[in-house]
């Protein structure tokens, strides 16, 4: 139905085969969290400047946000200190984009792939936008979205995982329904 049809819809702007539906971006991140078994001791890596959700789902798993600061030009996550934070406990990074600007994704994915810590794109505030002509939610192991009204693109509620790893989104789409 229509569900299947925006699933597709984002999936083909993003770039990637797989986009699955869920209840909320919060929802998006947490999904995303646990179906890669994010727990208690692990640690992620987030910046300090976000939305509460984005640290919330963190820390419902158990697992210890790690914040740290943003570029004061764009306010996203500053690849720097990223590497600086991580730890043998780290196992994730979130980068958040803001008002419709990608993080430096191309410096934090070579980062998490040289330590290898999984990155997990929280654009809730960016679909549609392009970082080095690859979308927001294409450039990490998975990109989460919200359509909540405050976004850029909105239905009134409802989230969305993206991801090339059937896998992946095979295990999302069962977690959330």
């Amino acid at each position: 139905g229509e569900v299947r049809q925006l699933e597709a819809a984002l999936a083909a702007r993003c770039g990637v085969p797989y986009a699955v539906s869920c209840g909320s971006g919060s929802d998006a991140l947490l999904l995303s969290l646990m179906a890669h078994e994010i727990e208690s001791g692990d640690e992620v890596i987030l910046p300090s400047f976000t939305f509460f959700a984005t640290a919330g789902a963190v820390w419902r798993l158990g697992a210890r946000p790690i914040f740290v600061d943003i570029d004061p030009v764009t306010y996203n996550l500053d690849p720097a200190l990223v590497e600086a934070a991580i730890t043998p406990r780290t196992r994730a990074v979130i980068p958040v984009h803001l008002f419709g600007r990608c993080a430096d994704m191309q410096a934090i994915v070579e980062i998490a792939e040289r330590h290898q810590v999984l990155v997990v794109e929280d654009a809730a505030q960016a679909i549609a936008a392009v970082h080095r002509d690859r979308a927001a939610g294409a450039w990490g192991d998975i990109g989460c979205f919200s359509f909540y009204p405050t976004k850029n693109m909105t239905s009134g509620e409802g989230g969305m995982v993206t991801t090339d790893n059937d896998e992946l989104a095979d295990r999302i789409r069962k977690m959330a329904f």
